[in-house]
């Protein structure tokens, strides 16, 4: 290029850099985008000489979809109507290879006054990617935060949120427009009652007392939930010190272990009744023997007493196997058709063995169903044998059984000793046991067992009572 297209003042200086640099590409152009010359650093970055590319429009360094959007066009506009275009975009080399460039294109006028446009630019394909990778690499980041159910939280020494993921502001987050989501403290502080957690927050802020699994109960709308938090030191992006909370979910964890440690009181005061009686009747039996008092009658009776226990311990640990069973997952079904009529009488001769003087009476008829004949005969014989448990004396028990439409019903009512309105509700649930009843054996499981065993049949049960007047217990499951 001559130095009579650029300006006296500024020829050695346009020269200079036109020839020597080694990072900005330069071209010259006619206002139409023929190209007039190229630098050596132009040769260098895109392969072409001077020959391939002098007296040839510029565009042919577009990629052939910004050709199709009209970009070279649209630069030569605005670089001559407003005397400056900057671009961001693809250029491509002589080898077909797309780079990213980032430039500028000025008007400007040689010494003959005439305009021409001085193309300037860098290839910054390597910062692009370097961007591409920080974008990924944060939207990998935000992926896994946004995925996480653990509640992660990083803030500034002013507990300042600097970052949270969506699962904090799900539990802490009540909508208030007038809290700024940036603000922890007005955030949590309604939650954290005794404010246990902004202590240790603000302990850490002020010693560096790192703290991990501390275990807390917070306040939430969906009631009273128990956390893991660890909490620890961190830098932030601006190179701050700042702080990095987890807040892990136990409040199942803890329910459990509550749970188990109520299972495991529970069975031993239950079990220890009839394994003393069984112990007693042992050593009463061995003293028998050995002192010569040994009396046949006295014998059987302690002989039956111990039956007694061990029928009672076994029901027992009958029921807490079908319990761990059924909450376990391995509960299935042996669907058969049968008659239901059968399954009831059945039902009755099993109680009425061990209970001979009560006196079942039924009502009804089912015909022919579809289910679990053995586990329906659990059922009927607990609802009969809780009927007998609290009837209070009065020895007579009524199974009415219905079939409406494709549901039967069967209701068994005693005349025993009710259940107080407040707990009718609970008795269902497992352990549970009325306060009038505590004095009777039993553990509390019956009734559970039945409800798990009803509801796989898709069908449901319930009951009504009235204090002192006795109780009806029924259920109801589809017939085929």
């Amino acid at each position: 290029m001559s130095s009579e297209s650029i300006s006296s003042p500024y020829r050695n200086y346009f020269e200079t850099i036109f020839n020597n640099s080694q990072v900005n590409a330069v071209l010259t152009m006619q206002p139409d985008g023929v190209i007039l010359s190229i630098n050596p650093a132009f040769n260098s970055a895109f392969g072409y000489s001077a020959a391939n590319v002098e007296g040839r429009n510029f565009s042919l360094l577009f990629t052939f979809e910004d050709q199709q959007r009209g970009l070279p066009a649209k630069e030569l506009a605005q670089a001559l109507s407003t005397g400056q275009a900057t671009d961001k975009n693809y250029l491509v080399k002589k080898n077909k290879q797309a780079v990213w460039v980032s430039g500028e294109t000025l008007r400007v006028k040689n010494e003959k006054g005439d305009t021409i446009l001085l193309k300037i630019f860098q290839d910054i394909s390597e910062q692009k990617k370097s961007e591409l990778a920080a974008r990924q690499a944060n939207d990998f980041n935000e992926s896994i935060l946004n995925t996480i159910d653990d509640i992660v939280i990083a803030l500034n020494k002013d507990l300042t949120i600097i970052k949270a993921n969506p699962a904090f502001y799900s539990l802490f987050n009540r909508n208030i427009p007038s809290i700024p989501l940036t603000d922890f403290v007005a955030l949590v502080i309604s939650y954290d009652r005794k404010g246990e957690l902004l202590k240790y927050i603000t302990r850490l802020v002020d010693t560096g007392e790192t703290f991990t699994d501390l275990e807390l109960e917070i306040a939430t709308l969906n009631g009273d939930r128990i956390f893991n938090i660890t909490g620890r030191h961190m830098h932030t992006p601006n190179g701050k010190d700042g702080i990095l909370l987890v807040i892990h979910e136990i409040t199942l964890q803890k329910q459990a272990e509550r749970e188990r440690e109520d299972i495991i009181g529970f069975v031993a005061h239950e079990l220890r009744n009839p394994l003393s009686n069984i112990i007693l009747c042992n050593e009463m039996l061995k003293h028998m023997v050995h002192s010569g008092e040994f009396s046949g009658q006295e014998a059987e009776s302690l002989l039956q007493r111990s039956q007694n226990n061990i029928f009672r311990l076994n029901k027992m640990i009958g029921e807490l196997y079908e319990a761990t069973k059924i909450n376990s997952g391995n509960f299935l079904l042996e669907i058969t058709e049968f008659d239901f009529d059968e399954m009831i009488r059945e039902s009755i001769d099993t109680v009425q063995v061990v209970q001979p003087a009560f006196n079942i009476l039924t009502e009804g008829s089912a015909g022919m169903v579809k289910g679990d004949r053995y586990r329906l005969i659990q059922v009927v014989t607990n609802y009969l044998s809780n009927g007998i448990k609290y009837s209070n004396g009065n020895t007579n028990v009524k199974i009415n059984i219905s079939k409406n439409g494709n549901m039967v019903t069967v209701a068994v009512q005693d005349k025993g000793l009710g259940i107080p309105s407040n707990q009718l509700p609970y008795i269902f649930d497992r352990f549970f046991r009325a306060e009038k009843t505590k004095n009777l054996e039993g553990i509390g499981l019956g009734l559970f067992l039945c409800r798990r065993i009803i509801d796989a049949h898709h069908g449901k049960v319930w009951a009504e009572s009235e204090e002192g007047k006795g109780s009806v217990f029924y259920f109801s499951i589809p017939a085929l």
